[in-house]
């Protein structure tokens, strides 16, 4: 079964919807691209296990494909549920969102979201609760193994900054119910102009896995680097926002590009802290260049309202550049 978005203005107001139908569909879609080594030496990438410097080889040609996922966890995934120390239902919910330590998410005018009822459904199933000591975030599959999210998430940024502990990815998790279970992380990741520098740009991460329970709950698709402008494409963030009840419940907002720039795009998605990582994605129809069919992940929402123009009126994230892709699907195909 899948999560269908119907129409946009079942989530906003009408000033605010496109004249666009969104569906999550359950077609299976491929992405060739040739990689990169990225240039950009705050994009070079970091491990909490030490390894550092990824990259695909010049001209490897890469595939990514968005999956429903079987919905039937296999014991070696069922194994892992008790690998490491699993917070209870109680402690979750004392858990803050994280966020960064400027522009907090924001709900911007009146709030549009809804909440997602059955998490079964792909893909709110993979997308998932991150949570650390002390504080959530949200991620969402991208491959088997593989869970991308905000910078943020990951590692506190900056000098004096350090790696979260005690991370678990939860796919779909319901307001205290784990339909799938919850997987300690192998390795965490990110780049250096994160990890050294806190540049909002290069805020955006991963969550290695050690079982791929990715099978089970599927995966998001990739694209948008092909594109200059990204302008008036839908925008859907699908997460965990932190002023919502139940705790930890699913809520999606839908709106659309507004601002394009070389590492960012914009938009008035209403979100709040808690939502940080969450993919900003759509749904390409058909025939679509690059990625068709599925659920198209195309940047990472990490930010709210702070400084200036666009930053002050918009909440915004991480665009998947070349660059960026680059270094996820070398993270993706990371032992």
């Amino acid at each position: 079964m899948y999560l269908r978005f119907l129409s946009l203005r079942w989530f906003v107001p009408s000033a605010r919807c496109a004249a666009t139908t969104l569906m999550v569909l359950l077609l299976v879609l491929g992405v060739q691209a040739s990689g990169q080594i990225s240039r950009d030496p705050l994009a070079v990438t970091v491990r909490s296990d030490g390894v550092m410097g990824e990259s695909l080889l010049l001209g490897e040609a890469v595939t990514t494909e968005p999956f429903s996922g079987t919905g039937v966890l296999p014991a070696e995934a069922v194994n892992e549920w008790t690998r490491g120390y699993v917070p209870s239902v109680a402690e979750l919910r004392a858990l803050r969102p994280g966020g960064p330590r400027i522009g907090i998410e924001t709900v911007i005018g009146l709030d549009s979201r809804m909440r997602i009822q059955s998490t079964n459904l792909y893909p709110a199933r993979a997308t998932a609760l991150i949570t650390f000591t002390g504080g959530y975030c949200t991620g969402w599959f991208y491959g088997p193994n593989v869970v991308a999210t905000a910078g943020h998430c990951v590692h506190t940024g900056g000098p004096g900054g350090s790696w979260r502990t005690n991370v678990r990815v939860w796919p779909g998790y319901n307001a205290g119910s784990a339909p799938y279970g919850s997987y300690p992380a192998k390795w965490l990741a990110s780049v250096v102009g994160w990890t050294n520098s806190s540049n909002e740009q290069y805020d955006y991460g991963v969550v290695k896995l050690s079982t791929n329970v990715g099978n089970t709950v599927g995966w998001y698709g990739l694209w948008g680097w092909q594109v200059a402008s990204l302008n008036n494409t839908p925008t859907v963030i699908l997460g965990y926002p932190g002023d919502k009840s139940p705790s930890q419940s699913q809520w999606v907002g839908v709106d659309s590009v507004r601002v394009t720039q070389a590492n960012q795009i914009f938009y008035k998605n209403d979100t709040f802290g808690g939502m940080s990582g969450s993919a900003v994605w759509h749904d390409r129809p058909a025939g679509s260049l690059y990625c068709a069919n599925g659920p198209c992940a195309y940047a990472i929402h990490a930010y709210g309202l702070h400084g200036a123009v666009p930053h002050s009126d918009h909440n915004h994230g991480t665009r998947i550049t070349q660059a960026v892709y680059n270094n996820l699907i070398a993270w993706r195909n990371a032992p």
